[in-house]
């Protein structure tokens, strides 16, 4: 049980990393967003967390004074189903513009991705 916690943990941060990498790299950029990591990432993210949610849920059977935080779980998927959507939304977006117009029309919608990101980090660090 412990190792299948441990390997699900270290793809949730996989998941993490493809979200937060595009979104610092691309900041200033003007092309070239990487949309496909951060829709791969936020989907990775999504099945990894269910899954953490699910095992800490079987592994808090035996003990029914601990209990995850439902209301933190709940808010940090809602996070993580937008961060979907707006991927999904951007890479639409690209794919009906043409190169060579300016793609900045989807740039804040990676910024949109980021933030939610980083914002989910500080909820699973800092809500306790």
């Amino acid at each position: 049980m412990e190792l299948a916690k441990n390997l699900t943990l270290v793809a949730h941060f996989i998941g993490l990393a493809m979200i937060l990498g595009p979104f610092f790299v691309n900041m200033r950029a003007h092309s070239n967003f990487g949309f496909g990591w951060v829709l791969t990432g936020a989907l990775l993210q999504l099945v990894s967390g269910t899954y953490l949610t699910v095992l800490a849920e079987m592994g808090l059977a035996n003990d029914p004074e601990e209990s995850v935080n439902h209301i933190k779980i709940g808010i940090k998927l809602i996070l993580a189903l937008v961060i979907v959507v707006v991927a999904v939304i951007a890479r639409s977006r690209l794919k009906q513009i043409p190169p060579v117009y300016s793609r900045r029309k989807v740039l804040p919608l990676l910024h949109i991705s980021g933030a939610l990101a980083l914002t989910n980090v500080a909820l699973a660090v800092l809500w306790h």
